[in-house]
């Protein structure tokens, strides 16, 4: 985050940049949180120098039967399809593993990357949500709510994706 600027300034706290400290506490708690089948968070990292490259994770703060995507990309990742990767595995944890009924993906008006990679999946936009805040250190603001269904994900371009999973034996579950 610290290499990027202002193109993060939404997911830093008000403080700004985290500490190591701070960030390994946040760390601890993604992990209490996937254990206990709440929030799921992953590293994203670079295949041939294993660079991280930001993070995405499965919310459930979407409702029943519904996870919500997110991420975030380093400046410098932008436009290499890692966001769309990045989804798409989301999308097939969700739908096959975790077999919701919906998956949303919220994202600013202005921000178009996020908006193309929820089209490019096949997501439908639900509507704008006005004056909306989702974390204490975001801002307030509308947001365009995008959703895919269970019975559209067998057409998405993350239905075909190779993806396996294991569980904390390392047994396969995908």
């Amino acid at each position: 985050m610290d290499s990027s600027g202002e193109h993060l300034a939404d997911f830093l706290t008000p403080e700004g940049p985290m500490s190591l400290d701070a960030h390994a506490a946040v760390v601890r708690k993604y992990r209490g949180s996937f254990d206990t089948n709440g929030d799921r968070g992953y590293g994203a990292f670079h295949p041939d120098t294993g660079r991280m490259l930001g993070e995405v994770c499965l919310l459930r703060r979407a409702g029943i039967d519904a996870l919500e995507v997110g991420y975030w990309l380093r400046l410098d990742a932008l436009g290499q399809g890692f966001a769309t990767e990045m989804t798409s595995a989301m999308v097939k944890s969700a739908f096959e593993l975790d077999k919701v009924k919906r998956v949303d993906l919220m994202c600013s008006p202005e921000n178009e990357r996020s908006a193309a990679v929820a089209r490019r999946l096949g997501f439908s936009l639900e509507g704008r949500l006005r004056d909306r805040q989702l974390a204490p250190h975001l801002p307030r603001g509308d947001l365009l709510c995008f959703t895919l269904l269970a019975s559209e994900y067998p057409q998405s371009p993350a239905y075909p994706l190779h993806l396996a999973a294991f569980d904390f034996l390392g047994r396969q579950t995908l």
